[in-house]
């Protein structure tokens, strides 16, 4: 009785190990049968996915010159590998109908050199997109924790922009768009190296040490924000007849020339600074009479470069052009030095002649 009980449950045992292996063996094919077809699926989408990539970078770029937000570096972008892709798949046991269900498909990364242009960063995200849906990632973190720092948002584009007719059929790619300070960013690359995204994966002798690299990383934010405050209270309150220096200079150029020639971060003020010196020009009052004296002058001749140039494709600075200007601020400045200075014009070449 007992020998026939245990052969019972031995053959009830081995149909279950045989049923389980054959949901295994079927569930094993159904992947590499998805797998197949996502291939095709995926090499399929790439080129609308580059399209619809460029154009949220295009949109991204414009509204951050627009608003003067000052980058770490410039936007990155990718679109995600197939191996990445299968072997999420593989790893989630996930079943995907189309390469378009990943909302991380396209990967777009923002990184801000100060901590408050991240709120900036977020609300132009916000109001020109279509947001599917967000996250803080460093609210997952305790107050006395640290970690992996950025703001994620997935987002589509937005339905009226579907009706141009370079963006149809765009409506169905979702893009990740991160946003991070160039500090947090630091630390993310590193913690990737390093294996250590969480506090609980740093061995105890190293702890203090990765510690003290976060603290630091975040009193660099912190600081820049003091930097920022301070330069401009300054700014707010400067004495231009005692002081010249490259912060009156931009100041002076805000106030005196075009606000539609300014190419917000490509400025060198420290350069024509330094030209502004050697030409004899060391003080607010003179730089103002220059400008008053030789700027329309320079107007003129930056119309006259428009004309000349907006008709030639491919120009590097094209946008410009179509908006009527080609003459930076410092490019403005440096044609009333020469016109003022003549043949005895001297050139302060830049670090990258």
């Amino acid at each position: 009785m007992a020998a026939a009980k245990s052969n019972k449950r031995f053959v009830l045992c081995k149909e279950r190990k045989a049923q389980i292996l054959r949901r295994y063996i079927n569930y094993q094919d159904l992947v590499i049968m998805n797998l197949e077809l996502l291939k095709v699926d995926y090499e399929s989408h790439i080129p609308s996915a580059q399209r619809f990539m460029v154009t949220i970078i295009d949109q991204l770029s414009d509204l951050i010159e627009k608003n003067e937000i000052t980058l770490g570096t410039q936007i990155e972008s990718r679109i995600k590998s197939l191996q990445s892709i299968e072997d999420k798949i593989t790893r989630k046991k996930k079943s995907i109908q189309c390469i378009t269900d990943f909302d991380d498909f396209v990967g777009i990364r923002v990184i801000v050199l100060f901590k408050c242009d991240i709120d900036k960063i977020c609300d132009l995200i916000k109001e020109n997109f279509s947001v599917e849906d967000e996250e803080d990632v460093s609210e997952r973190l305790d107050s006395d924790q640290f970690g992996y720092q950025s703001t994620h948002y997935c987002i589509k584009l937005p339905q009226e922009w579907l009706k141009v007719p370079t963006l149809v059929g765009l409506g169905s790619y979702k893009a990740e768009i991160q946003v991070r300070t160039l500090s947090q960013h630091i630390w993310a690359v590193a913690s990737h190296k390093l294996q250590y995204k969480q506090e609980n994966n740093v061995p105890t002798p190293v702890k203090r040490s990765i510690n003290r690299v976060a603290a630091l990383l975040e009193t660099v934010d912190l600081e820049f924000e003091r930097v920022l405050s301070e330069r401009e209270t300054y700014k707010s309150q400067m004495d231009e007849e005692k002081e010249f220096n490259v912060d009156v200079v931009e100041v002076l150029c805000d106030r005196l020339l075009p606000k539609s020639n300014k190419h917000f971060g490509n400025e060198n003020y420290s350069e024509i600074y330094a030209e502004l010196l050697v030409n004899g020009i060391v003080n607010a009052s003179g730089f103002t009479e220059m400008i008053q004296f030789h700027l329309p002058r320079q107007l003129q001749e930056d119309q006259e470069k428009v004309s000349g140039e907006v008709h030639h494709p491919g120009h590097e600075e094209i946008e410009r052009l179509q908006r009527g200007v080609y003459f930076t601020h410092v490019g403005l400045v440096r044609g009333c030095i020469q016109v003022l200075r003549g043949d005895e014009y001297k050139y302060i070449a830049s670090e990258d002649d």
